[in-house]
């Protein structure tokens, strides 16, 4: 049966989890609650969380391996676990972007790829508890280079309670590979149903390049699907139209996959240059008004319909079979308008129509 969980917007300037939500989310069955480090710190948001649930795993969704070192991360992952009781945290881990790595972080942002293999690797080791002894191409430890002091590989002091799995963001096709070779799992950005087959050769070049005779069944897959309870199912489209706008050069592999390759293309040149990230952060449209209303019109609203869930809850609940058939092994479920900073009013009926078509409960 897939798993199902329910995510804190990383969006949201004042931190304020939705406990109501989240509390709902675990009467219901749903396995799991994830944050991002957006706007926030991920793993002080989720030892607040873990205080007030009792058995859903705890999950980051993404922690950026830009952002602090991979030990400190271990650290911080199993201080949680402590917290939380043990067996209930999710480590899920990504690159971020060029404007977080050297704007906020003072880091070069380098090779993603060799940097996550090395981060991962060191992260593995504090997380079990493991002597930290790592060589790398982009990360080492201990350090090694100039000036080192010879400081012997040693453990972390913290006792790990249980397995932390490490799950992988990736878009990229390199990153996707990766996710499998050296992860438990991979959490896209975008796979509406159908669109597991397109990247399934990425994966099992992943899984033979790891030679340890790990499956397609020993990964998790963690997607994710936006949802808008509204009778207007044109009105509720807008928003996600917006988002695609926004994050369409970070998706253009996903579009063409979804044979919207002219899609991705004419959106690509009405976009230029800009700067998502930014938008996201400014609160501002990404292009001047003309140009927004024309990359905005050029999303069809059967490319919105595929990928995400819109209008009255009946038609929530139809809607949401093709997701739990789609072969993925878990589904974020993720309400409202996802580029807005503003308070987002949530319809926990939507929650409880998901499970009930999952099985985790009887309909009402």
């Amino acid at each position: 049966m897939i798993k199902l969980a329910t995510e804190i917007r990383w969006q949201d300037r004042v931190v304020n989890p939705p406990l109501e939500r989240i509390q709902l989310s675990e009467r219901l069955g749903y396995d799991a609650v994830f944050t991002a480090e957006g706007f926030s710190d991920a793993t002080a948001v989720l030892g607040y969380v873990a205080g007030h649930t009792e058995h859903l795993k705890l999950g980051s969704r993404i922690i950026e391996v830009t952002g602090r070192s991979p030990a400190m991360t271990a650290l911080g992952l199993l201080t949680l676990d402590h917290l939380a009781g043990g067996g209930r945290v999710i480590a899920g881990v990504g690159s971020g972007s060029p404007p977080m790595c050297e704007g906020h972080h003072g880091m070069p942002w380098g090779s993603p790829v060799n940097r996550m293999r090395d981060f991962v690797a060191i992260l593995r080791q504090g997380l079990a508890g493991e002597v930290i002894d790592h060589v790398g191409k982009v990360l080492s430890a201990p350090y090694r280079g100039p000036g080192a002091h010879g400081v012997k590989p040693a453990r972390l002091g913290i006792e790990p309670l249980a397995e932390i799995p490490v799950i992988i963001a990736a878009s990229g096709p390199q990153m996707i590979a990766l996710a499998a070779e050296i992860g438990d799992g991979w959490m896209p950005p975008n796979l509406p149903p159908g669109s597991l087959p397109g990247v399934l050769p990425l994966l099992r070049k992943g899984l033979e390049r790891a030679g340890n005779g790990k499956s397609l069944d020993d990964l998790d897959i963690w997607a994710h699907v936006d949802v808008i309870v509204d009778n207007d199912v044109k009105a509720a489209m807008r928003p996600f139209k917006e988002y695609v706008v926004t994050w369409a050069k970070m998706q253009r592999e996903f579009m063409v996959a979804r044979g919207y390759e002219d899609l991705a293309n004419r959106l690509e040149e009405i976009r230029g240059d800009a700067d998502a990230e930014a938008q996201v952060v400014q609160g501002a449209n990404l292009l001047e008004p003309k140009l927004w209303e024309a990359s905005i019109n050029a999303v069809p609203d059967e490319y919105i319909d595929d990928a995400w869930l819109v209008g009255p809850l009946d038609r929530i609940r139809e809607r949401i079979r093709p997701w739990l058939d789609s072969g993925i092994t878990g589904l974020v479920v993720r309400y409202g308008d996802q580029l807005t900073r503003e308070p987002i009013e949530e319809n926990l009926d939507a929650f409880r129509v998901i499970a009930e078509a999952a099985g985790e409960v009887p309909p009402a």
